[in-house]
């Protein structure tokens, strides 16, 4: 009798557990699948939003600093250097942009907590290029910056701060330390 009975509990146990089930595969996929739609669209939105703000912000840096070499052309830093905010001959990353590229790319790591939390950022570091091709001064300003998580402002000045000596830029035929902005992007792939 006590057989009988437990298994009679257990059949209707079983019954009740698959009855509190989901209801069909079919109606699941769908809804999982909507959720996963509206996810995407959101991370897309979320992206195209993202790219018109370092559009705008990289417009109002670039009418700033024309608007500062029309101003000051050069000035002389806190140890009495000049340095010109614009030279005839810009300085350059040896072996121009795409070795410029391949330098940020090996040498940028994107910082954990940053990664963790699913950020992005666009980080433009203001650095000088001295005569004999060095980096120095390199930091990053409010301007243009102001909602960068600082981890990306951290990473930033230590990737530029170790990069190989540049071309000089030229004044007259001239070395000269010459001031230059970097863009750097942190995007999740």
């Amino acid at each position: 009798m006590k057989n009988i009975l437990g298994m009679i509990m257990l059949a209707v146990g079983l019954l009740v557990v698959q009855a509190c089930g989901p209801k069909k595969t079919g109606e699941a996929t769908e809804e999982t699948s909507v959720a996963k739609q509206d996810v995407a669209l959101a991370a897309s939105e979320k992206k195209a939003k993202a790219e018109k703000q370092r559009k705008e912000r990289a417009e109002r840096r670039k009418i700033a600093y024309e608007k500062l070499c029309m101003d000051t052309p050069s000035y002389k830093d806190a140890k009495g250097n000049l340095i010109y905010n614009k030279a005839e001959s810009e300085p350059s990353f040896v072996g121009g942009n795409k070795a410029m590229m391949t330098y940020l790319h090996d040498n940028v790591k994107f910082p954990q907590d940053a990664l963790n939390n699913g950020e992005e950022g666009l980080v433009y570091v203001d650095f000088v290029v001295a005569k004999d091709g060095s980096v120095r001064e390199a930091e990053v300003t409010n301007f243009t910056n102001e909602d960068v998580d600082q981890s990306f402002r951290t990473e930033a000045i230590r990737v530029v701060a170790s990069m190989p000596k540049w071309v000089a830029g030229l004044q007259r035929g001239k070395a000269v330390d010459v001031k230059y902005s970097l863009p750097i992007s942190f995007e999740l792939q």
